[in-house]
C-alpha cells in the first residue's frame, strides 16, 4: 500500500511556503519555500512543487489532499488549477468559518487566513492566553484570551521598511537584519542602519506588548513568535518570547484539515 501524503500551502505576499504531512500527530515531515511571483502560471507551480517532490522521491499520485491559506487573493485561481491540473485534487481554502477557534471579532472575515491558522496552531500547542506574533511581510499580534481570538495588531513588516529605506535613499545600502557588532552605536553606515532596526524592532515589539499586557492586567500571556526574523531577536534577546516556532502556519494547516476530515466523516 503507498504512502499517502497531504500539503498544506501558505500564501503570503513575499513568500510561499509548502509543507507535507501524513498524519494529524506526524508534524510536518517536510517543507519548501517559494517566492510569491503573482505572475507565475500554474503550469511553473505544477512543475516547481513537483521538482520538490522529487527530491524526496515522493511521486505526486501519493499528495490525496491539499488545504491552503492565502492573503493573495490573484493567487488563488493559479494554486487551485494546478491541483486539479497536476495532482487531481481539490484544494481546501482556509476561510474564518471552519476554523476550530471561537472568535469574538465583529467582522471576522476581515481576518487574514494566515493569523487564524497561526492561532489555531498555538492554542492547541501553548495554551489558552497567547499573543502570536508573525513577522513575515507584516508583522502581526494576534491576542488569545481563554482560547478564544479577541483581535490583534498590524504593523509594518520589517523586510519591507529595510526595503523603503534603501529603495528611497541615495546612498543608503542594502543590509541583513542582525545585531550590529558595533553595538547600537553604529562606526559605519551599515552598522548604524543594523542598530536602528535590530533595537527599533526590539523596542516596537516591547513597546506593543507591553500596552497588549496593560489592557489585560489580569491575565498572564505566552508570547509565541513566527517567522525567520524572531529567531534572530530571541538569540540575542533572550526571553523576549516564550516559544519561536518557524513551522506555526504550516501546524495549524495541518490541525485544520484534519479538523474538517473530522467534520465530514
Amino acid at each position: 500500500m503507498k504512502d499517502s501524503y497531504i500539503l498544506g500551502i501558505d500564501i503570503g505576499n513575499t513568500n510561499t511556503v509548502f509543507g507535507l504531512f501524513n498524519s494529524k500527530e506526524s508534524g510536518i515531515l517536510h517543507h519548501w519555500r517559494t517566492a510569491t511571483h503573482r505572475d507565475r502560471t500554474s503550469d511553473e507551480l505544477g512543475i516547481f512543487l513537483t521538482s520538490f517532490l522529487n527530491s524526496e522521491t515522493i511521486d505526486r499520485e501519493n499528495i490525496t489532499g491539499f488545504i491552503y491559506s492565502s492573503v493573495v487573493p490573484s493567487f488563488n485561481p493559479v494554486l487551485e488549477k494546478m491541483t486539479q491540473d497536476y495532482f487531481k485534487q481539490k484544494a481546501l481554502k482556509i476561510s474564518y468559518d471552519m476554523v476550530p477557534l471561537e472568535i469574538s471579532y465583529p467582522n471576522p472575515s476581515e481576518i487574514g487566513a494566515d493569523r487564524l491558522v497561526n492561532a489555531v496552531a498555538a492554542k492547541e500547542k501553548y495554551g489558552q492566553n497567547l499573543i502570536v506574533i508573525d513577522m513575515g511581510t507584516a508583522t502581526t499580534f494576534c491576542i488569545l484570551t481563554g482560547g478564544t481570538y479577541r483581535g490583534g495588531v498590524i504593523a509594518p513588516g520589517l523586510n519591507l521598511s529595510i526595503e523603503a529605506l534603501t529603495k528611497n535613499t541615495a546612498q543608503l545600502p542594502s543590509i541583513s537584519f542582525e545585531k550590529p557588532s558595533s553595538g547600537v552605536i553604529g562606526d559605519s553606515t551599515i552598522h548604524a542602519m543594523q542598530s536602528g532596526f535590530f533595537y527599533g524592532w526590539a523596542g516596537m515589539l516591547k513597546g506593543i506588548l507591553d500596552e497588549i499586557k496593560k489592557s489585560h492586567p489580569e491575565t498572564k500571556f505566552r508570547i509565541i513568535a513566527a517567522g525567520g526574523f524572531s529567531g534572530i531577536l530571541q538569540k540575542e534577546i533572550p526571553g523576549m518570547f516564550d516559544e519561536t516556532d518557524p513551522l506555526l502556519t504550516l501546524n495549524g494547516l495541518q490541525i485544520i484539515y484534519y479538523h474538517t476530515q473530522k467534520i465530514r466523516q
